[in-house]
């Protein structure tokens, strides 16, 4: 990925804080200068702490202007990564606050995009299917009153207050709209993107399949490898497939995941995207664990990409120890 600027991107939940920490670390693996900053921190090199701007016109100048003044003292030896600058806060301010249609939020967005393009920015979309299933998992962790909060900022004005919105459900659809409304953003502006999703395609699958030089199964078979696995990840480069990791798991989340496919397309290797891809995927696997618990992954590796598991903490099985690894490969 050759750029100086990384905003991730997604809901509430969806782990942008900790995949923009992923990034920076294996950035800085790489022997890169890079500058990590989360959201809402008072020093944001191009952003406000607090949004108590009276109107729109005087925030969105102010928004510009931190902006520019970011763009002309960032070194440009440096990556900067940061946490939902670039849709997040202005869908919350354009859409749920002041009821801006999408077309004004994609206009002021895409002033943005414009000022920062200088440093090749990359945003990195997280899209959860289910926006309620990352709300109630973060509910636990954030407490009643962040909910209180968050739901009365959505459904007493802007969006929740024109479309009649209230409590917990109003403030759902709020943010399954947002989604839609960022995605078709991303989708018609300039910029460059990837989203991290869950919706594999049988013949995106087989297009990964053909990418790496891989005998494709029947579309059959491949509708049920998707169907049946545990869980599954998909990576995009605007709307075309670059990755995906499948998993299964043995017994409800128990003992063993096994990673069935990881497939990065062969254009895509090399440029973080299979171990960020792996990271991800392995803090929802953390996040299945309950206390005291402790499981394996296991896999086959492909001759000649040890090398790649082994950065990513895997150890070889030794037949003196595990004893050896087997398969038979039966056809119908």
């Amino acid at each position: 990925m050759k750029t100086n600027l990384i905003i991730v991107e997604g809901l509430p939940g969806s782990g942008k804080s900790t995949t923009a920490t992923m990034i920076a670390d294996e950035l800085n693996k790489k022997g890169k200068k890079v500058v990590c900053v989360d959201e809402g921190v008072q020093e944001h090199p191009a952003d406000y702490a607090d949004y108590d701007f009276p109107d729109f016109e005087t925030e969105r100048k102010k928004i510009l202007e931190k902006w520019r003044s970011f763009i002309e003292k960032s070194d440009k030896e440096t990556i900067y990564v940061f946490n939902c600058i670039f849709l997040q806060n202005p869908m919350c301010e354009t859409m749920m606050r002041f009821g801006m249609e999408d077309t004004a939020s994609r206009n002021y967005i895409s002033e943005i995009a414009e000022i920062i393009k200088s440093l090749s920015p990359i945003i990195i979309y997280i899209n959860h299917p289910n926006v309620k299933e990352v709300i109630n998992r973060i509910l636990e962790e954030r407490g009643n009153d962040w909910l209180n909060a968050v739901i009365d900022y959505h459904i007493s004005q802007g969006y929740g207050k024109q479309n009649n919105l209230s409590g917990y459900e109003g403030y759902i659809k709020c943010l399954e709209e947002r989604k839609n409304r960022e995605l078709k953003i991303l989708q018609s502006i300039n910029i460059d993107y990837y989203t991290i999703s869950q919706d594999m395609k049988v013949g995106e699958f087989a297009e990964l399949f053909d990418s790496v030089g891989w005998n494709c199964p029947t579309k059959e078979q491949l509708d049920l490898a998707i169907n049946n696995s545990t869980k599954s990840f998909i990576v995009r480069h605007r709307e075309r497939v670059v990755a995906t990791i499948n998993w299964h798991n043995d017994n409800d989340n128990g003992m063993h995941w096994f990673m069935k496919e990881f497939i990065i397309s062969k254009e895509f290797q090399g440029q973080m995207i299979g171990s960020l891809l792996y990271q991800f995927s392995e803090n929802f696997i953390k996040s299945t664990l309950r206390e005291n618990w402790k499981v394996c992954i296991d896999l086959r590796v492909p001759k000649g990409k040890e090398k790649f598991y082994r950065s990513l903490g895997f150890q070889t099985m030794f037949e003196n120890e595990t004893g050896s690894g087997m398969e038979k490969m039966i056809e119908g």
